[in-house]
């Protein structure tokens, strides 16, 4: 009976439209609509062969594959077209103009294969090639060098810093921490784990949204960085940052997480030296990409 007898109706300034009988779909902000659809897409992953992965969260879908040949993009593009089929069979309707394609590598002469669609209805529909691409908050690009992303949440940040200046005077410590952490340091740290920067020019772009920001505290303008980061008792985001990379470590090695989808961290041989079975350790990278990663970066620290 949860999803039977159900209808709903549009309001437009005071106005109702007539009621339309659903005839799919689960209800939102139920209890038991998460559960319900987690099970309703279950067997989509078995839809993708064995020459893709997928990755789910929520409604969020990502099909992917290593290309190294037509080949393999014949295989991807035909995993593709199963998605394609699972949801018109499950009356769970593909929004095609959502669906993009992005092409990670380090290689600028790599080929763009084109991927399409066969929606019967529209007759095949090619898929829609970015070189950037928002998932989950955090902007993917092709190098992931996540330089966009960066800026773009300095941006933001910026703009609350604006408004929480035009709007605030002579700002006291407890108000300013309570603005500060819910509206400003809240964009600039979202995911940091993933995009955290290595470069010198965007860590010193970071850091400068809250050298700006502490200045607005009443009697802080005078005063060096580091005094007024004693007087808040602000940690700097640097230190935040590594802070939060030794955070997840915790929570991975601890099992915390789901070991199925978290990182795998590669642990040390004991048997020669002393030790424990929580030390890491790491292969050799030629890379900074990889160097700098949270897998690679983490086990000096």
């Amino acid at each position: 009976m949860f999803l039977c007898f159900r209808s709903y109706q549009v309001r437009i300034n005071g106005n109702f439209s007539q009621q339309k009988a659903v005839t799919s779909g689960i209800p939102q902000g139920s209890v038991l609509g998460p559960l319900l659809f987690v099970i309703y897409i279950n067997d989509l992953a078995q839809y993708c062969d064995s020459g893709g992965e997928l990755f789910l969260f929520a409604d969020d879908a990502k099909l992917f594959k290593h290309i190294q040949s037509m080949h393999d993009s014949c295989v991807l593009n035909r995993n593709c077209q199963n998605l394609f089929n699972w949801s018109e069979k499950w009356l769970m309707k593909l929004n095609i103009d959502k669906c993009k394609v992005l092409t990670i590598t380090q290689n600028k002469s790599c080929v763009d294969y084109k991927y399409s669609l066969d929606t019967r209805d529209s007759g095949i529909v090619e898929l829609e090639r970015v070189y950037i691409m928002k998932d989950l908050g955090v902007t993917i690009d092709p190098s992931l060098n996540f330089k966009d992303h960066i800026y773009d949440k300095i941006k933001k940040a910026y703009q609350m810093l604006g408004i929480i200046n035009r709007n605030f005077s002579n700002l006291d410590i407890f108000s300013f921490l309570m603005l500060y952490k819910s509206m400003v340091r809240s964009h600039i740290e979202y995911g940091n784990v993933i995009w955290s920067p290595y470069k010198e020019y965007l860590i010193f772009d970071t850091e400068r949204v809250q050298k700006r920001a502490t200045k607005m505290v009443k009697g802080m303008r005078n005063l060096s960085y580091q005094e007024r980061l004693i007087t808040l008792k602000l940690p700097t985001l640097k230190f935040r940052r590594i802070r939060g990379d030794m955070i997840e470590v915790y929570k991975i090695l601890s099992g915390v997480y789901d070991m199925q989808v978290c990182p795998a961290l590669l642990r040390s041989d004991n048997s020669r030296t002393r030790g424990n079975r929580l030390k890491l350790t790491t292969n050799r990278t030629k890379y900074d990409l990889c160097k700098y990663s949270f897998c690679k970066r983490i086990v000096k620290i």
